[in-house]
């Protein structure tokens, strides 16, 4: 039987193995909900429910930002990875002087491309799904140190995810380019935050102890994002089939 990656790895090669791992096991990669909808199979109304509970889990990241940015102690070694955090804290949340919006203003403006009115996804009812996906990442931030919260991040798949969603969407939902602007910057804005986060959990993975936390904190990330859509998926007939647990 071999070692367990966490026993196995260590640094930057323990990194690799956890990115790798992520980006073939995500529910971004896994879940037949995001295939039917590169596919444009997905029905619109279903669409429209899923975009109505992203958008306040999407808008407690920012929080969670917030959450790991207070975890990371003020000790000089770890002035790189604070202002990683902070600049991802800032594009998420939005310029404070309005120079840019944040990501939760245009996953709104994606909402409007979809046919939505802008009150009524922000006042949309949550699913209890999304209540227990949203009460848990902002949990795991808030307790876990800021190196551990980060190993769970899905920006590498994100990349991924949003550079097959850009097309479908434009082409197969026939969303005009203005409302896509949110999948059109993920595309290049998270290259560089999983680069960072690369950074963050090759620094701090120096023990078994700490890389099997990483671990267990991204397997917590897929159950997270697998609940947004099972949730949605459950709530309106089951219209796509569950994810399967990893």
């Amino acid at each position: 039987m071999s070692e367990a990656p966490w026993d196995r790895f260590e640094g930057a090669k323990f990194r690799d193995e956890l990115t790798k791992y992520k980006m073939a096991n995500h529910p971004f990669k896994t879940h037949p909900f995001f295939a039917r909808l590169e596919k444009g199979e997905v029905p619109l109304p279903v669409v429209r429910e899923w975009a109505k509970q992203f958008y306040p889990w999407l808008a407690s990241v920012p929080i969670a930002m917030a959450e790991r940015f207070s975890n990371c102690s003020w000790d000089p070694a770890n002035d790189p990875y604070r202002r990683m955090i902070l600049d991802q804290l800032v594009e998420e949340a939005g310029d404070p002087k309005g120079k840019a919006p944040g990501h939760p203003e245009l996953w709104l403006r994606f909402c409007e491309g979809l046919g939505l009115t802008r009150k009524g996804v922000q006042t949309a009812p949550l699913l209890p799904s999304t209540m227990v996906a949203i009460d848990d990442f902002l949990y795991t931030n808030r307790v876990n140190p800021f190196y551990v919260s980060a190993a769970g991040s899905s920006e590498p798949p994100n990349v991924e995810l949003c550079a097959r969603l850009l097309p479908a969407f434009r082409d197969r939902y026939h969303i005009a380019e203005g409302p896509l602007e949110y999948y059109r910057l993920h595309v290049v804005a998270d290259v560089e935050h999983s680069e960072w986060i690369g950074q963050i959990v090759a620094g701090f993975a120096s023990t078994p102890e700490v890389r099997r936390q990483m671990w267990d904190q991204m397997l917590r990330g897929f159950s997270i994002h697998a609940l947004l859509v099972d949730g949605v998926l459950a709530a309106n007939g089951g219209a796509g089939r569950p994810s399967k647990s990893k």
